[in-house]
């Protein structure tokens, strides 16, 4: 079909162009591709482009136009049976509503996409999932909660390493200490 053709290309442009740290390229890309494949009927890869739009737009310093266009993609991909998609697309709507400023809306949006990457086994994004949280709590003047979801972080993280190990020791230590 030549609209997914079209779109795939546009697509292929937008991530090269993303790779690069062209912003306004791969806007124009990803908004191109979303369109044409809406145009050809495929509603999951339109979802993946508006996912896409979100992150380069969060980076511009777009954060409510971001939150516009992520908004209703987790559920297209719940219903397309694209479990990580959604729980991915729930993690981009709060880093859009994060970026837009409604910080009590981008924790609970956060907690549902750790909801779902804890489900479906994705450890690594689990791990991001918790980073953003512990730095949207700290934000939000929450330090205890925030180092309790930089812990989490480090828990799930598939490959700790030395450092992250070692990370993880001193706040596990830390938590320990009596509290005034």
């Amino acid at each position: 079909m030549p609209g997914s053709d079209q779109a795939a290309e546009l697509e292929r442009s937008g991530l090269a162009a993303f790779r690069r740290g062209d912003l306004a390229a791969a806007y124009d890309d990803f908004l191109a591709a979303r369109a044409a494949y809406d145009a050809s009927g495929s509603a999951l890869k339109a979802a993946e482009m508006a996912n896409n739009l979100c992150v380069v737009l969060v980076q511009l310093g777009r954060g409510r136009e971001a939150v516009w266009v992520v908004q209703g993609t987790a559920e297209t991909f719940t219903e397309g049976g694209d479990l990580l998609s959604a729980a991915r697309a729930s993690g981009n709507l709060a880093s859009a509503l994060e970026a837009a400023g409604d910080l009590e809306e981008a924790a609970t949006a956060y907690q549902q996409a750790l909801e779902g990457l804890r489900a479906l086994g994705d450890q690594a994004g689990e791990s991001q999932t918790w980073q953003a949280l512990s730095r949207l709590q700290l934000r939000r003047g929450a330090p205890l909660a925030a180092a309790a979801s930089a812990q989490a972080a480090l828990d799930t993280h598939p490959s700790p390493g030395p450092v992250r190990g070692f990370l993880r020791r001193i706040l596990a230590w830390a938590f320990r200490l009596p509290r005034p």
